[in-house]
């Protein structure tokens, strides 16, 4: 399982210090787009690397709030469905308590926006995840 880790930020928290709902997504793409650039999957020096794979379907669920200065841990798990991309995760805040969970869908499109198959690097290193259990 891949895990990455993310410090909470001033600008991420509302007046009470407390992150804004509007980042975990941010936050949870942030840990795919490392697991992808562990896997070699994305290069950070040609963005368009990733500009095929589109967000198909989001679900957040929270469970408890994290505030400013929090180092976050976020645990990754993907997996394929056909054409269909999934990945889950797992944020982990205080004491390491989970405090949300949540599901992104991708699909690859073509610059015709028409659906388009999975590349075998990606099938190939989507094989070699273990989805241990679901979270959400």
């Amino acid at each position: 399982m891949f895990i990455h880790r993310h410090k909470v930020q001033f600008y991420e928290t509302d007046l009470m210090g407390i992150v804004h709902h509007s980042n975990y997504l941010r936050f949870y793409e942030e840990a795919r787009v490392a697991w992808a650039h562990e896997k070699g999957l994305i290069d950070y020096q040609k963005p368009g690397s990733a500009s095929h794979f589109v967000v198909y379907e989001t679900q957040v669920k929270h469970m408890k709030p994290t505030f400013f200065g929090d180092d976050l841990e976020i645990e990754v798990q993907g997996k394929t469905e056909g054409n269909r991309i999934i990945f889950q995760y797992r944020l982990r805040g205080r004491n390491k308590e989970i405090c949300s969970v949540a599901k992104t869908v991708h699909v690859s499109l073509g610059l015709d926006l028409k659906l388009l198959r999975l590349p075998a690097d990606m099938k190939a290193a989507m094989e070699s995840e273990q989805w241990t259990e679901t979270w959400l």
